[in-house]
């Protein structure tokens, strides 16, 4: 229950501050809208409705990784987290409370990008439904992500490592280029990396092919892991030397 309400204050805080929300999901709007007007006179199949939508929603949930990241920051340059310290609440309660917020926000992205995909040729089916459980992955690890840094970061460093996992997540998940025409040793960083495998695994949904779809999320789930185990070491340091 504590930490529901630690949830209600992170979620009004971000309503406060409407404008990097709004970013998350004008950017990948616009994108969607753009590509499609660029393949009307070069057809290239990562611009097709059903590659370039999920794409761009994923490129969306990017953004989440740093309003989060900022957020924390801001509330530990302001000492608001070091008094919070001295409640009962645990690492694991600040870490669910930052991250819950981020579930009607990455909604929203996903809404607004389908919207506006089936206006552009996405077919109106259950695949959509089924694409959005796909989506669910990769909402919790770029969550998670933003914890971590906002933990790690100031608010200078929040911003230039937040912007970088937003570039990355664009060029090296494939989002509007076929990774094969950027090298062998690109695409084989890209393969260790879960950018790509949260676009294919979504684009997968969306055009019914169910092949690989279970092991691109499973390499997304490893980093959710992997990130969350981080976050609750460097959060727990952080929560001891503001204590002592």
């Amino acid at each position: 229950m504590k930490m529901l309400y630690f949830a209600s204050r992170n979620q009004k805080e971000i309503i406060r501050d409407p404008l990097s929300s709004v970013l998350g999901i004008v950017m990948p709007v616009f994108f969607i809208f753009l590509f499609s007007i660029i393949a009307k006179n070069a057809p290239i199949e990562v611009f097709k409705p059903v590659n370039i939508v999920p794409a761009m929603t994923i490129f969306g949930f990017s953004f989440l990784t740093l309003f989060l990241a900022i957020l924390i920051a801001r509330d530990k340059s302001s000492s608001f987290l070091s008094r919070l310290f001295i409640s009962p609440l645990t690492s694991n309660d600040f870490i669910f409370g930052y991250m819950l917020p981020m579930l009607p926000i990455s909604f929203l992205i996903c809404l607004f990008c389908f919207i506006s995909g089936i206006f552009i040729g996405v077919p109106v089916s259950m695949r959509i439904i089924f694409t959005f459980l796909t989506f669910i992955p990769y909402v919790l690890f770029a969550s998670v992500t933003g914890v971590l840094l906002g933990t790690i970061c100031n608010e200078t460093k929040v911003l230039v490592a937040g912007n970088i996992f937003i570039q990355l997540s664009a060029i090296l998940g494939g989002a509007w280029m076929d990774l094969n025409i950027l090298g062998d040793t690109i695409k084989t960083i890209a393969g260790y990396l879960p950018f790509s495998h949260a676009i294919e695994a979504s684009r997968a949904a969306l055009s019914g092919r169910t092949e690989n779809i279970l092991y691109h999320l499973a390499i997304v789930s490893v980093y959710i892991l992997v990130f969350f185990l981080l976050a609750v070491i460097f959060f727990n340091i952080k929560m001891k030397s503001d204590n002592k």
